[in-house]
C-alpha cells in the first residue's frame, strides 16, 4: 500500500520528554498542595492536552484545570533547560530515509506551538518536517481526528496513503478515526497491551522498525 503522508506524536515517540514531564508533574502536584501521584498514572495521561492531563488525574474544575497547567508549564519552564530533551535513538535518520523515499513528515502533538517548533527545530527536525500541529492549533484534541483531519487537508493527501506514528492510545485512537494506518511505538508511554486494544496496525519497538512498516 502506497504511503505518502507520515504523521507523528512528538512527545514518547519523536522525543524523550519523559522524564522533564515526570519530574514536572510531581513538581506541579507538590507545589498545589497535593500529595505526588505514581509515575504510572502521569505516563497514563501524556499525550492528552496539559489541562485534562491534571483533571484525568483529580476532580478539578475549568478554573482548576487553568491552575494546575499555569503551575506546570512555569516550572517546565525552569526545568527545560538545552540538552534536557533529546530524540529517541534512530528518529533522525529514520526521518531521513522516509524523506528520500518521498513520503511527507508532519507532527500532530498536544503540546503548544511555542515549545514544539523550538524542539523541532534544536533537535534538527525542521528540514525534515513539513507541518506541525499543536494544542492551540486545534479545538478538537486527542483522541478526536481533528488534528489529523488538518494535516491531511492541508498536505493534499488522502487518509488511505497516511499512516499515524504514536506511542499512546489516544494517538493510535486519532488515527484510526481519521481513517489512517496506525503504528504504535512500545519504548515510550503506553503499555503494548494498552497500544493492541486501542487498535494499532503495527507495534515498533525501536523507531528505526517503522521503515518496513511504511
Amino acid at each position: 500500500m502506497t504511503t505518502s503522508l507520515a504523521i507523528f506524536d512528538f512527545d514518547g515517540t519523536l522525543g524523550d520528554t519523559t522524564g522533564i514531564i515526570l519530574t514536572t508533574m510531581a513538581a506541579t502536584f507538590k507545589a498545589m498542595g497535593r500529595q505526588p501521584l505514581s509515575e504510572a498514572q502521569y505516563r497514563s495521561v501524556i499525550g492528552l492536552p496539559l489541562e485534562k492531563c491534571f483533571s484525568s488525574l483529580i476532580p478539578l474544575d475549568e478554573a482548576g484545570e487553568a491552575a494546575y497547567a499555569a503551575a506546570y508549564r512555569k516550572m517546565f519552564d525552569e526545568l527545560d533547560k538545552k540538552g534536557a530533551v533529546n530524540l529517541y535513538p534512530g528518529v533522525l535518520e529514520t526521518l531521513k530515509e522516509l524523506k528520500k523515499k518521498g513520503v511527507k513528515i508532519a507532527i500532530a502533538s498536544s503540546r503548544h506551538r511555542h515549545t514544539l517548533d523550538r524542539y523541532v527545530k534544536e533537535l534538527g527536525l525542521a528540514p525534515l518536517v513539513e507541518m506541525t500541529i499543536g494544542a492551540d492549533d486545534v479545538t478538537k484534541a486527542k483522541p478526536d481526528p481533528q488534528p489529523v483531519n488538518i494535516v491531511l487537508k492541508a498536505l493534499g493527501v488522502p487518509a488511505e496513503e497516511t499512516v499515524m506514528v504514536g506511542d499512546a492510545p489516544f494517538d493510535i485512537l486519532m488515527g484510526r478515526a481519521a481513517g489512517c494506518r496506525t503504528i504504535a511505538v512500545t519504548y515510550g508511554n503506553g503499555t503494548a497491551e494498552d497500544l493492541q486494544a486501542a487498535g494499532a496496525d503495527f507495534l515498533a519497538g525501536k523507531f528505526s522498525e517503522i521503515l518496513d512498516m511504511i
